[in-house]
């Protein structure tokens, strides 16, 4: 079975989203501080697609990492709300072997599960992401996304 491994998170120049969020955070990389609460609203949840504001809602191509080696494609959704969001479709994994420029993906049916929405920049995110399928597995949890 394929796991989530250091080098795959952080092997490449530009890290994952979720070890490049929790560096860059709203407040480090916006020209204003970005509010910041963990209590649950009635408004639209969004998913920051490449760890940027960039307030994706369940969109049919899910890009969780900032350098494209971890992409979900043919996302169909089965729940989405303020709270959590579940759907399936095929993970393509970059080996980045013997780097990540240069590596080869690989493609997993996978289950994507979003949940613990935060407001950041201004907007409801998931900050919590899950994808698992036969052969791979990865779950992070980012501490903000950089806000635009």
């Amino acid at each position: 079975m394929r796991t989530s491994t250091f080098r795959h998170l952080l092997g490449a120049p530009a890290c994952l989203l979720l070890a490049a969020a929790s560096a860059v955070a709203c407040q480090s990389s916006a020209p204003h501080h970005a509010h910041v609460t963990d209590r649950p609203t009635n408004q639209t949840t969004y998913f920051a697609q490449y760890g940027v504001s960039t307030r994706a809602y369940k969109p049919g191509r899910l890009n969780p990492s900032v350098d494209g080696s971890l992409y979900v494609r043919g996302m169909q959704w089965t729940v989405w709300d303020d709270r959590r969001a579940a759907g399936d479709g095929i993970a393509h994994v970059n080996d980045c072997i013997p780097d990540c420029a240069d590596g080869h993906y690989t493609t997993y049916r996978v289950t994507v599960r979003l949940a613990q929405p935060r407001e950041l920049c201004g907007s409801q995110f998931f900050t919590a992401i899950r994808v698992r399928g036969p052969g791979y597995h990865m779950s992070a949890r980012r501490s903000g996304v950089a806000c635009r």
